[in-house]
């Protein structure tokens, strides 16, 4: 990961994002706030997957929507806490999903793709989001009309996703913690070309 790029995630905040600017599966992320702060606040773990499940309409079916590098970001930051509270079932229950998450960025990424957009931050340009008094047949048009995000765009939400996903073995490993499911996801990224530049 590049220093800019490093440094621009370090820099998010929860509230700061335009969560409800960005369609999910099933409408809008305008509820993820609240939701990433219920998890980061949640111990048990059979509490903590409902309130998960609440949040993961940012993927579906192998799909990656437009919050999933935002909501990466916080999920991993919970990660860290949940780590250092030795929440290790949750732990286990996070690293089950980031697994999946980026075996499914890995295949995009060997797959036929357009050109990323040339920095994260432009994920959160006005063009890139719904319009701020978007209605639901905004919302119909994108799932209808397949031009309606540009093969940048669409793409650019499976690369930083994974841009975000390769910081999770280093975590792992600063906690001397799940080593085997650390080396396993080092492993699966060898395979990009951007990771090993």
């Amino acid at each position: 990961m590049d220093a800019e790029t490093k440094k621009y995630i370090e820099s998010l905040e929860a509230g700061n994002i335009p969560w409800n600017r960005m369609f999910t599966a099933y409408g809008t992320a305008g509820h993820y706030t609240e939701l990433l702060s219920d998890l980061e606040q949640i111990t048990d773990v059979d509490e903590w997957k409902k309130f998960f499940f609440k949040i993961s309409d940012f993927e579906h079916q192998s799909t990656m929507f437009p919050p999933a590098p935002f909501v990466l970001i916080f999920l991993i930051r919970i990660l860290e806490k949940k780590l250092e509270e030795k929440a290790d079932d949750i732990v286990e229950k996070m690293i089950d999903q980031f697994t999946y998450y980026t075996d499914i960025c890995i295949d995009a990424e060997h797959m036929a793709h357009a050109r990323q957009l040339e920095h994260f931050s432009d994920l959160l340009d006005d063009q890139n989001l719904l319009p701020k008094d978007y209605t639901e047949e905004d919302l119909l048009d994108i799932f209808e009309n397949p031009e309606a995000v540009s093969d940048e765009l669409f793409y650019s939400f499976y690369h930083y996703s994974l841009v975000v996903l390769s910081q999770i073995p280093d975590i792992l490993d600063q906690h001397k913690k799940f080593a085997n499911e650390s080396r396993k996801l080092r492993d699966m990224m060898k395979s990009v070309i951007f990771l090993a530049e």
